[in-house]
């Protein structure tokens, strides 16, 4: 029986990684290719799931992951991942790190590509269930931001909700959208416009004729920055806004 949790997991789907234990990665603090520091000093990477069953998971290995990984010494991970209910984390043992993977044996072809190699992979051993991770990582904050949204060959005009710096919630026209579809979400923040990948975590319908998509960021995005900053400029204008309204004199 497959734990709760793990049934979101599919091939080529998107996780996190981070290191657990070993002699510490400080100098892998830092790296382009990891999205947020832990207090331990280890960076978390993204991958991909290549395969996985109840007792292993099988990832690509995440760039720069494997030079951290030999570096720190470490033999544990924490894998996490997204869901419609929050974010998921797993301890799991680390049974192989240099194991070479091949389209259609070890892991699912994308669209697109050939058999053949698809460089190395880590193979993983659960010991313990996956834990749901209640807290919120991003503030988010309410604000109308014209975006445009391509999830596949369909490009859709629409407007943010909410926004955070792991993600957006937009409202679009009434559609039918599959979970963890892949999406890019084109907008203007100050002058400088950013495309920022990532996945459908869930969509609702919404009155009258709209789909409010919840879109969570690829750890991978380089655009980070530029978010981070308008998620702050909106935070401040908000701030500013209901001190204006608490100053405001009260009608007699």
């Amino acid at each position: 029986m497959i734990p709760t949790g793990m049934e979101t997991l599919a091939p080529n789907a998107p996780v996190f990684v981070r290191l657990v234990g070993g002699h510490g990665s400080r100098g892998a603090r830092g790296s382009e290719n990891a999205e947020h520091d832990d207090p331990t000093g280890y960076p978390e990477y993204t991958a991909r799931i290549a395969d996985f069953d109840v007792d292993e998971i099988v990832i690509r290995a995440p760039a720069g992951g494997s030079a951290a990984l030999l570096a720190s010494g470490a033999r544990e991970v924490d894998l996490a991942w997204l869901s419609r209910r929050g974010r998921y984390e797993q301890r799991c043992i680390i049974v192989e790190h240099s194991a070479p993977g091949v389209l259609g044996v070890t892991g699912v072809m994308g669209a697109g590509q050939r058999q053949g190699t698809v460089g190395k992979l880590w193979r993983l051993r659960p010991v313990r269930r996956p834990v749901l991770i209640q807290r919120r990582r991003h503030i988010r904050v309410a604000a109308k931001l014209p975006v445009r949204v391509v999830i596949g060959s369909e490009a859709t005009s629409g407007v943010t909700v909410d926004i955070s710096e792991g993600g957006f919630r937009v409202r679009l026209p009434r559609q039918e959208l599959p979970e963890l579809a892949h999406a890019i979400v084109h907008a203007t923040v100050g002058s400088v416009r950013v495309a920022v990948p990532g996945y459908v975590l869930r969509a609702t319908d919404a009155p009258p004729h709209h789909t409010d998509a919840v879109i969570g960021f690829d750890a991978a995005a380089t655009d980070a920055e530029a978010i981070r900053r308008l998620v702050l400029n909106a935070t401040l204008r908000r701030k500013g806004v209901r001190t204006a309204t608490a100053r405001a004199p009260r009608p007699r």
